[in-house]
């Protein structure tokens, strides 16, 4: 009698797991043949399995196929490897298709208020921001000088992951530091932090850090900006009071008038507390920290790959900058057109995102069932549906020799289908709205870093590229270049 237990609720097990492992066969899609490996359960055991890398090999398993059924453990997912439909399914005005993540605040959904925020990110807005980047720029400068003494080797991803957090402090939380000098800094824990959390990262789909106490001394710095901004009167040309006058009901979406003035109303009329507003800044901080610190190093370590990118990457940096002097052959302030003006370097910077996108793949729910164009196959309500864009982009179906950096993809050209194929930034309602922001703060980085510095670098076999969950590089030496200061007639 008690021998039938065992087997009874075995038999239930099994016949459950047969039941969702054969989803995508009953519904008539192609998918992947199940089943479950010692090699695949090794690599979890040695934290070696990366969905990133799964994601690809099921995505070169598809075939010609613009769909296909996978299994990610336990939730079946459909696979949406042509970019027509991929742009269809994302950019779909009926709302077929939502953030897994959606949630709301004050009334606003997550991909709504997105929308609302957008303004703050314009590149008229971006502009008034850029003497607060620079003076964050400087900062990196100043330590560079400091530490760099001919033959040193500095690791730069270290380097520049300080300098991103150092932006984010300054212009999303409205602190006026310096990361490089300040030992106990809680956005220097907040870097050790993520760094940590790589080995659990890796191999689960947690995109965010767990919420630790980081969070809440997070949130006592939002309040203390806000309350010296409302309550104060200080202004300052950062996304922080961008997101005080989004709080008070004051128009961000005219930039005719670049008035960064709050009116300030009533608590019980503000459109976000503290705490929601804390949130939001929390998630632009867990995203844009990350891609753009990813972009950066990135786009230094390709660049530095080849001699022909890296000498004409210099070559429009000094251009630019020669052309900052005076006529009495004084240095000039720099201007967000001159950096605007790096075409060149605004490529590498794509093509870095291109090969290394720092979103590797797009989900999104189901929310209303979606016949497929041109199909008898309708995605079903409550699916997930994954656009592998790291896969996409490594297509040579998509690129032409997409292991290659090649920043003349993109140099003054605006269309083609490889532009038309780029999906770096995302699609649709979840598009990144602060490309133009990320890219100032990347572009001003390198132009400073390269005008300033000549660089030797030396490949090492050791050196990996992985996700977690943007892109970074794992070595055991660190992204080491050694560091000259270049004796230029034109500073930046």
């Amino acid at each position: 009698m008690w021998l039938l237990i065992p087997i009874l609720v075995y038999s239930v097990i099994f016949l459950y797991i047969r039941h969702v492992y054969t989803y995508w066969k009953r519904k008539g899609f192609p998918t992947e043949l199940t089943g479950l490996h010692w090699q695949f359960l090794k690599q979890v055991f040695r934290r070696e399995f990366h969905y990133v890398n799964a994601i690809d090999e099921a995505y070169k398993a598809g075939g010609e196929r613009p769909v296909y059924g996978v299994y990610f453990f336990f939730r079946p997912t459909l696979l949406v490897r042509d970019v027509a439909l991929a742009r269809t399914i994302l950019e779909s005005p009926h709302g077929h298709f939502d953030d897994k993540r959606w949630h709301y605040m004050q009334g606003y959904r997550k991909i709504n208020l997105l929308e609302k925020l957008a303004s703050i990110f314009s590149a008229t807005r971006v502009e008034g921001m850029f003497r607060n980047v620079e003076k964050v720029t400087d900062h990196m400068m100043k330590h560079l000088d400091a530490i760099t003494v001919g033959s040193e080797y500095v690791d730069m991803q270290i380097v520049l992951r300080t300098y991103v957090i150092n932006v984010f402090a300054n212009l999303l939380y409205g602190l006026d530091s310096n990361i490089f000098e300040q030992h106990d800094s809680v956005f220097k824990n907040y870097i050790h932090n993520t760094l940590r959390n790589r080995g659990i990262n890796s191999y689960t789909l947690n995109h965010l850090p767990k919420k630790s106490s980081l969070t809440y001394r997070l949130r006592d710095i939002i309040k203390d900006s806000v309350g010296r901004r409302e309550d104060g009167g200080i202004i300052r040309k950062d996304i922080m009071q961008l997101l005080v006058k989004f709080r008070n009901g004051n128009d961000l979406t005219n930039n005719s008038k670049l008035n960064w003035h709050v009116e300030n109303v009533f608590e019980r009329e503000k459109l976000l507390s503290i705490k929601k507003l804390s949130k939001v800044t929390e998630r632009f901080l867990n995203i844009g920290f990350e891609s753009t610190a990813s972009a950066a190093t990135l786009a230094l370590y390709e660049i530095l790959q080849s001699a022909s990118i890296y000498r004409k990457v210099r070559e429009e940096i000094r251009n630019m900058a020669a052309a900052t002097k005076n006529a009495d052959n004084t240095d000039n302030k720099l201007t967000y057109a001159d950096i605007d003006s790096l075409q060149y370097l605004g490529a590498c910077i794509k093509e870095t995102v291109r090969k290394y996108p720092s979103v590797p793949y797009i989900e999104r729910v189901c929310r209303k069932n979606f016949p497929i164009p041109n199909s008898r196959a309708v995605i079903s309500e409550g699916r997930t549906i994954m656009v592998p864009v790291m896969a996409m982009q490594r297509d040579e179906r998509n690129f032409k020799d997409p292991d290659y950096f090649r920043p003349e993809r993109f140099y003054n050209v605006t269309s083609g289908p490889e532009v038309q194929n780029f999906m770096g930034y995302g699609l649709g309602a979840g598009v990144c709205v602060a490309r133009n922001f990320a890219t100032l703060v990347i572009k001003l980085a390198l132009a400073k870093l390269l005008n300033n510095y000549d660089m030797e670098y030396s490949v090492n076999k050791d050196e990996q590229i992985l996700y977690n969950p943007a892109a970074f590089i794992k070595c055991k030496d660190g992204f080491k270049i050694r560091l000259k200061k270049y004796k230029t007639s034109a500073h930046l």
